[in-house]
Parts: structure tokens; C-alpha cells; sequence
């Protein structure tokens, strides 16, 4: 972009807004960072938090959008101070205690860098989509609780505890306090008003100048150290490198990484949910593996400076945006955060604590209001519960056992709603659902009427114990005494847990005294552990695999028919006519022909005035497959008749017939049918009958097979 004098009073302008919001963002949370017991050291927090906002205005510089800005966070700091609070409560002397907690912010945030780098590198972005919504929110009401904790400890010592409640008790008439909450009342009401993140730096500049005015001056000048950070000066810095560590202060450290995960956790949640807001807001797409490693780069950097994990912000990315800021715009900002540093550390004493606790329990409240209060109808009760159980357990016993319990309750709760899910996501019998064979009307009609038998499960999803259970619980209703056959389906299923193996075994063992078969469809992923239930000689012992539900249904259609031999054994392919005379003129129209095994009948794109008649044998029906072998369309047994589409329409056949056994086949072609209809018309009608019939049947038995492959 050409930097004409219009734009660089954009990019300065800009870069000022950034730059003061930074400032503010970063007092606020540097006051939050060391306060309570350790507010003597907060100097030492806003260095920490102002060099971290240094690194991260320079962001747009390594990233794919000039304008991103990131910086100290809520929601990684929150949790921070429960890990420097868990340090501060050792029995150490200050000095180790402190050395200890830099300590802590240091190796947090080589941990953070190592983290973002980790989960760009191998590209686990997308599995923050699979991290539950409760434990989500949870995680980020917790945050807004701890920042509104923090608030109270910031103002008046006081935190959301009970030994905060005492103190408050002891003191309830505080000034400071009543100041801090006229702050955040300020900014709740004016924040629909005033759009846009100018907001906060408004409200606490007017904050600020409003405690050097009477009344309020005079109040401030009697309290001076509850009202205002003392002994700033010159902001403190300590670099890492010349932090003394000893073997116990290492161990101490160790001990704690837990906690410090937890903050990397918490990193990478907020970058990713931060930058698919920003999405929205932008209205394109970013590299989220890109802004993951422009962050482990500037965590690097602050790391090495004594800085902390810095988080991509919405508000100062937006507000940069907006002013329409650059890659310049962050420079000037990073150029105001580093002249506070360097020496303005006595204009950063005259800001009240009471004007940062406000901002910083304005902030926690939001969070709280947004994932607690916002949440109200849009999640179900229980979600909203365990929202809370979460928000608890960070309160009262810090961060790993809320998200412990979160994804704990989470695993649970689908469990629980998986059981309920129905297994079986096709549920038929061999009466509505038939296998690709094309079988003589006699055969058709003794399936309908024996079909309901043999009953047909596809499965879907992952079985485990409670999946399985519910297929057992199906079969316990039934009447197994009067069923010949159980075809299951798994092909589509992602995985089988060893208990439901246990579950499906013994259903097999239970009835295994009855004339039950069952039919197992396997994919190839899940072969191995289906055909272990073979390994049980009672289970497996009236047990069947195969490859594809086409061939598993064939099988127990054949058992059907086998065992209902006598109502289709005359089955014959001149049956549909009716009178023996009428069928011997048809065999004398047609030409015969003996058809070898895997010899071919007539074969796809051939233009074809033939139909067929198989007597005997068994042939198959092949559609052409490019890149390997066809696959199987039907199955011609004896009595079947085919052709008959291709016959009247005079188009080219769209599948090959090759013979599977030796076969006897009658074929007519369309001249013999020609002189039939002038030597014995009404043959030729009941023909056209049959044919007619024969191709509403083919179009029923394709809507069948459309089902099975696409339901």
C-alpha cells in the first residue's frame, strides 16, 4: 500500500488508539497479575503485561492480516493468578516466592509457545470443534468469574471467598468499592451507547481525572494507599536470565506444570474462538495454523523478555480495523506500550485502583453474563448445569478439576444420549427388502408370505456396550422361536468396542438351540473382530459373513426358499402363461441356446433385439466398472426372464449377462415375435402383459436397491 500523507495520518492515528487501549488493557491486567498479597510487587505485573502488549501490537507485522493485534488476556491471566496464588500460599521467604512466580510466568509461556507450535504443526485446530460446548463455556464463565474475583481483591481486598466475605463484613463502608462499582455501573450503561472499543479508555480517563476533583480528591488524599498504587515510579524489570534458580525451586515449578497446561489450553481455545469471531467480523477466512505459529513467535519473544502469553484481541484488532490501521499502526502502538515503560511509570500511579478493579470486574462480569446469563434458552437445562458445576469447581478448587469434571460429565452425558440413539438406522424384513435376484413369480410370492421371518438391521455409528445392549433388548421382545433368520448389517459402522462383541456373542449363545441363522454383513475395517465370533463354537454355530448385504440377503432368501421348497419347485420361465399349449408355441418361437460358465449372453452397449428365458442354471447381471470389476446389478436363476427392457425399447443394453453355471436359455428376437403376432395374436398380447409386468417389477426392484445403498 503507497503511504501518502492521508494514510500515514491514518496509520498514526490509529496507532495511538491502539496504542492508549493497550496501555489501559495492560495496567488493568498487570494490577490483577499481583494483586491481594502481592500487590507490593504489581510494578513488576504491569512490566510483565506491558511487554507482552509490546510483542503482541507488532502481530499483524508476522501475520497474514496487517491489522491483528494481540496482547495480555483475560482469560489466560485469570488462570494465572490461581497458579501464582497456589505458589504464593507456600512457606517461602519473599524473595524465593517471588523468584518463583516469574519463574512461573516464564515457563507458562514457553510452554504456550511450544503449544500454539505444536497444534499448527500438526494441524489439531480442528480439534477444538470436538471439545464439548459446556466445558467450553464453562471453562470461559469460570475466567469472567476469577477476573471479577480478582476485581474485588484489586479494589478493596476483598475476593469472591469467604475470607474475602469476612473482610468485606468487618468493612462493609468502602469508598474505593462504591467507586469501582459506579465504574462498571458506567460502562454496563454506556456500552450500547458508545460502539466500538473506545468505550473503555473513555470511561477510564474520565474515571481517573474525576478522583483529582472535589469531593473525591480529599477522600483520595486521607486514603491514599487504598486508593492508589504507590511506590511505581520507574516500572520494575527483572529478565529472566538472571533469575537464580535452585533443584527445590525446578521441582516447585514441576509440580505446577499441570496448571500451566491449563493456561496453554485456555491460550489455544481463546486464539482459535477469538480468530473465528474475527472471520465473521472480516468476512473471510484466516490460516488458523498461520496465527497459531505468529503466536508461539511473539510468546517466544516475551518469554525471553520476562513477558507473558499474549492473545490475539478482538476489540484492539477490531479498533485497528476500523481506523483503519496497518502493520504501522501496530509499530506506533508498540512504540506508546514501550515509552510507558520505559518512563511513565508515575503517570500509571495516578490512575485510582478502584477505576482498574472496575474495568477488570466490567470485563469478568461480561464473561459471566455471556456464557451464563446469554446462554439462558439457548442450551438445555442440563448443559446450563454443568456450566455451573464448572464454574464451582474452578472457584473452589481450581481449573484442571473443572475441566476434568466438565469433559468427565461431557463423556457421560453422550454415553448416555448414544444409548438412546436407535443402532439400526434400517429396519426391514425379507418381504420389503429383497436381494438383487430375479426370481420366478413363484419364488417372489413365497418370500412375501415367508419374508417377515428374517429380519434385516443395518447398523450405523460406533457399537459400543449400551448400542449393542439395545439390539439385545429388540431381540428379548421378539419372538426368536418363530424367526428363521437375523441379517445385521455393518458396514457402516466406524468401530465395534470389544464389550459389544461380548453383547453380540452372547446373543448368538442364546439362541443358538433354535433354527435361527444370522447373517453378518462386514466392511473391511471392521472384518477382523465380527469374524472372531466364529471362534465361539456355539455362538458360531449357526453363523454367516459376508462382503455386501446383497449376498447376505440372497443367502437367506435361499434358506427361505429351501425350507418352502414344494410352493415354488414347478417354477419354469414359461409360467406366466397359463396354458401348456400357449407355451409350447412360445418355445417354438424362440431359438435355444446352452450357455458355458462365464461364457457371456450379451454384453453392455450392444444393440440387442433378443430377450431371454432361463430354464436353467444361474447367471449374473454385471454393470461395467471403470478402473476394475463390474459389480453384480441381479442374479438370474431358473424361471427368470430379462432383456425385456432393452427388447421394447430397441436401446442399447445398459449391464452385461455372463453365465456363473452351465445354463439353458430360450431366446426370443423380435422378427419371431413379429410372426407370432400374426400366427397367434393373443400369445403375443399375454407376452406384451408380461413384459409390461416384468419392467414395472425391474423399476420396483431398482427403487429396493437405491434404498439399500443410499438409506
Amino acid at each position: 500500500m503507497k503511504l501518502d500523507s492521508r494514510n500515514l495520518s491514518q496509520q498514526v492515528s490509529a496507532g495511538i488508539i491502539v496504542g492508549l487501549s493497550a496501555v489501559i488493557y495492560s495496567v488493568a491486567y498487570g494490577a490483577l497479575l499481583f494483586s491481594g498479597p502481592l500487590a507490593a510487587q504489581v510494578g513488576f505485573g504491569i512490566t510483565i503485561t506491558l511487554i507482552t502488549a509490546i510483542a503482541g501490537a507488532l502481530l499483524g507485522v508476522f501475520s497474514e492480516e496487517k491489522t491483528f493485534i494481540s496482547g495480555p488476556d483475560s482469560n489466560t491471566i485469570s488462570v494465572l493468578v490461581s497458579v501464582l496464588a497456589t505458589v504464593g500460599a507456600l512457606s517461602l521467604d519473599q524473595q524465593q516466592g517471588f523468584r518463583l512466580m516469574l519463574g512461573v510466568i516464564t515457563m507458562t509461556t514457553v510452554l504456550s509457545a511450544l503449544t500454539f507450535y505444536a497444534v499448527a504443526h500438526y494441524k489439531l485446530t480442528g480439534l477444538v470443534r470436538y471439545i464439548p460446548f459446556p466445558v467450553m463455556a464453562g471453562i470461559l464463565a469460570s475466567t469472567g468469574w476469577l477476573m471479577a474475583s480478582g476485581a474485588m481483591n484489586i479494589v478493596a481486598a476483598t475476593p469472591f471467598s469467604m475470607a474475602g466475605l469476612d473482610h468485606f463484613l468487618a468493612d462493609p463502608l468502602r469508598p474505593e468499592l462504591g467507586y469501582a462499582l459506579l465504574v462498571v455501573f458506567v460502562l454496563f450503561a454506556l456500552e450500547r451507547r458508545v460502539k466500538g472499543p473506545l468505550l473503555i479508555p473513555l470511561v477510564m480517563i474520565t474515571a481517573t481525572l474525576l478522583v483529582y476533583l472535589p469531593p473525591l480528591r480529599d477522600v483520595v488524599q486521607a486514603n491514599r494507599e487504598d486508593w492508589l498504587f504507590s511506590g511505581l515510579g520507574r516500572t520494575p524489570w527483572l529478565p529472566p536470565w538472571e533469575l537464580d534458580w535452585s533443584w527445590q525451586d525446578l521441582l516447585v515449578l514441576l509440580r505446577n506444570a499441570p496448571a500451566m497446561l491449563v493456561v496453554c489450553f485456555v491460550g489455544v481455545l481463546t486464539i482459535l474462538l477469538s480468530v473465528a469471531s474475527l472471520e465473521l467480523n472480516f468476512g473471510k477466512e484466516f490460516d488458523l495454523e498461520r496465527v497459531l505459529r505468529a503466536h508461539a513467535q511473539t510468546s517466544v519473544v516475551t518469554a525471553a523478555l520476562g513477558g507473558f502469553v499474549g492473545i490475539i484481541s478482538i476489540g484492539r484488532t477490531m479498533l485497528n480495523h476500523q481506523t483503519h490501521g496497518g502493520k504501522l499502526a501496530g509499530v506506533i502502538a508498540a512504540g506508546i506500550c514501550l515509552a510507558v515503560l520505559l518512563g511513565a511509570g508515575g503517570i500509571i500511579a495516578t490512575i485510582p485502583k478502584a477505576a482498574l478493579g472496575g474495568l477488570v470486574l466490567y470485563l469478568g462480569l461480561g464473561m459471566l453474563r455471556q456464557w451464563i446469563w446469554n446462554q439462558w434458552g439457548k442450551i438445555s437445562l442440563l448443559e446450563l448445569s454443568e456450566i455451573l458445576l464448572i464454574l464451582v469447581l474452578v472457584a473452589n478448587f481450581g481449573f484442571l478439576s473443572g475441566f476434568a469434571a466438565g469433559v468427565l460429565i461431557s463423556c457421560v452425558m453422550f454415553a448416555v444420549t448414544c444409548s438412546r440413539i436407535p443402532l439400526a438406522s434400517l429396519t426391514a424384513d425379507l418381504s420389503l427388502l429383497t436381494s438383487s435376484v430375479v426370481r420366478p413369480q413363484q419364488q417372489v410370492e413365497a418370500l412375501k408370505l415367508h419374508g417377515p421371518a428374517t429380519v434385516v438391521y443395518r447398523l450405523s455409528g460406533y457399537v459400543f456396550f449400551g448400542s449393542a445392549s439395545s439390539i439385545d433388548n429388540v431381540f428379548r421382545q421378539m419372538s426368536m422361536h418363530e424367526m428363521q433368520g437375523v441379517v445385521l448389517d455393518f458396514t457402516r459402522v466406524s468401530g465395534i468396542d470389544r464389550s459389544a462383541l461380548g453383547v453380540f456373542q452372547r446373543i448368538l449363545r442364546r439362541y443358538h438351540a433354535l433354527p435361527v441363522r444370522f447373517y453378518l454383513v462386514h466392511a473391511e475395517h471392521n472384518k477382523a473382530s465380527l469374524l472372531s465370533l466364529a471362534n465361539d463354537p456355539v455362538a458360531g454355530l449357526h453363523l454367516q459373513f459376508f462382503a455386501s448385504l446383497d449376498h447376505a440377503l440372497e443367502a437367506a432368501e435361499e434358506a427361505v426358499l429351501d425350507s418352502h421348497r414344494q410352493e415354488w419347485l414347478d417354477s419354469d420361465c414359461f409360467g406366466f402363461l397359463s396354458n401348456p399349449e400357449d407355451q409350447r408355441n412360445l418355445r417354438t418361437h424362440c431359438e435355444f441356446r446352452h450357455v458355458g460358465a462365464t461364457e457371456y449372453l450379451c454384453r453392455e452397449g450392444e444393440f440387442s433385439n433378443e430377450m431371454f428365458f432361463v430354464e436353467n442354471g444361474s447367471l449374473d447381471v454385471i454393470k461395467a466398472k471403470s478402473g476394475g470389476a463390474g459389480f453384480r446389478l441381479a442374479r438370474l436363476l431358473k424361471g427368470a426372464i430379462v432383456g425385456e427392457l432393452a427388447f421394447a425399447t430397441g436401446e442399447a443394453r445398459t449391464a452385461s449377462i455372463v453365465a456363473v453355471t452351465e445354463s439353458r436359455v430360450y431366446v426370443l428376437h423380435k422378427d419371431s415375435l413379429t410372426r407370432m403376432r400374426a400366427e397367434h395374436p393373443d400369445l403375443a398380447m399375454l407376452l406384451d402383459q408380461m413384459v409390461i409386468q416384468k419392467i414395472s417389477q425391474t423399476l420396483v426392484r431398482t427403487n429396493k436397491l437405491l434404498t439399500t445403498l443410499t438409506t
